[in-house]
């Protein structure tokens, strides 16, 4: 009898144990993929920020000029920007969504910014006021998609 209480200790043991193991396992699993999500943030994040900090040096730089240069520069600035976004490997659909608005974005920013550099050197006003619009819209759309971000990586932490 008391040979048959300890085989039945024993297994309702090895069975406490596995179900913990499991259980353990399961957290690690689930903090693993909240910090990989909260990585994916930072990155798009920072990318963002780089950008906005690489244009703002740009422009502080350069504040009283009105350079070819400097906007070719920040055109370009964009331009790599939308490629860093698009190198990011996402693995939710709603961050995969974000990042490619946001490179979106940022490419309209680089081709308007191209599309004024262009038509200052032509003297196109009507292209010049294109490119304008095409940034006035594309920032609209940045706001509330950097307001959704924030959210979203808030909410799903």
């Amino acid at each position: 009898m008391l040979v048959s209480r300890q085989n039945t200790l024993k297994a309702h043991v090895q069975g406490n144990y596995w179900l913990i193991l499991v259980i353990v396992l399961l957290s690690l699993l689930a903090a693993g993929c909240e910090e990989n999500q909260s990585a994916e943030c930072e990155e798009i994040f920072q990318v963002a920020q780089d950008v906005q900090h690489s244009n703002q040096n740009i422009s502080e730089f350069h504040e009283h000029s009105n350079e070819t240069k400097n906007w070719l520069q920040a055109a370009n600035t964009f331009s790599l920007a939308a490629d860093r976004i698009a190198l990011l490997e996402m693995n939710r659909s709603e961050l995969i969504k974000y990042q490619n608005q946001l490179v979106t974005i940022y490419r309209i920013y680089s081709q308007a910014t191209y599309d004024a550099v262009r038509a200052r050197e032509n003297k196109d006003l009507s292209t010049l006021q294109s490119a304008r619009q095409d940034v006035i819209k594309a920032e609209v759309i940045q706001q509330k998609l950097i307001r959704d971000i924030n959210t979203y990586c808030v909410n799903n932490r």
